[in-house]
């Protein structure tokens, strides 16, 4: 089992917990959760079963875990979660591309004895809707996300070596011949490009370089990729040695 993922993201006033875990290989699925003040207001779970049997390192789940906690990232960011807790008074379900999708709402609240029972508002959507809805926009936001196969340190003035990965945010479909740019920012120097190159047929590409050396001031490292179904780009920090 490897380690997961816990990220907060501020959203429209609200603070959302987002938490992805691997059951492991005797469970193998990967499940993520997205929290509003305590409470689980969606999952998504995707198996990776059948890439097991052919098999698959800690490497390859790691990539799926990190790309996962980025799309739940990327529809927090868009949106997905703005609706009320309330919209729906149960929860709603749908599956695609082999994962599966919880979005959970509360239970309404039991009537005070001797009232009447709530009616249902005219307003509120039926269950039905709302997985149509959802599958919808699911559909519409198809994008390019792009992860980090490798997980190691960038320090100054070292040369590093990486693989990297351009997919389809909903299908996982490799992405070819996705533009890679890295680039490198600091609070000392102008912004500088270090490697330029495409992925390959199976959306991954090799990255060689060389960071440059800062010996005062911060600096980082910004990985893009750049595809006709959209951008995406991974930041991480470069370290001096002491």
């Amino acid at each position: 089992m490897i380690t997961g993922f816990n990220t907060d993201i501020k959203h429209n006033e609200k603070v959302y917990h987002v938490q992805t875990e691997d059951k492991g290989v005797g469970n193998p699925y990967i499940e993520s959760l997205v929290y509003v003040g305590g409470e689980i207001l969606a999952s998504k779970k995707t198996s990776y079963a059948e890439q097991l049997k052919s098999g698959v390192d800690d490497k390859w789940i790691g990539g799926l875990m990190e790309q996962q906690h980025r799309t739940m990232i990327a529809a927090i960011k868009r949106g997905r979660f703005d609706a009320p807790a309330d919209t729906t008074k149960a929860s709603q379900k749908a599956t695609m591309d082999g994962s599966s999708v919880v979005l959970e709402t509360p239970a309404a609240p039991a009537p005070v004895s001797g009232s009447a029972p709530l009616s249902t508002l005219a307003e509120e959507k039926t269950l039905d809707q709302v997985i149509i809805d959802y599958l919808a926009s699911e559909a519409e936001s198809e994008h390019l996300e792009l992860a980090l196969l490798d997980q190691l340190d960038f320090f100054a003035g070292a040369s590093i070596e990486m693989r990297i990965a351009a997919r389809k945010s909903l299908s996982q479909a490799p992405i070819p011949a996705a533009a890679i740019e890295v680039k490198v920012i600091s609070t000392v120097e102008p912004p500088r490009v270090i490697f330029r190159g495409k992925t390959a047929a199976d959306g991954t590409a090799t990255v060689r370089c060389t960071i440059p050396l800062f010996r005062e001031g911060t600096a980082a490292v910004i990985i893009s990729a750049q595809s006709p179904i959209g951008n995406d780009e991974v930041k991480q920090l470069v370290k001096r040695r002491k």
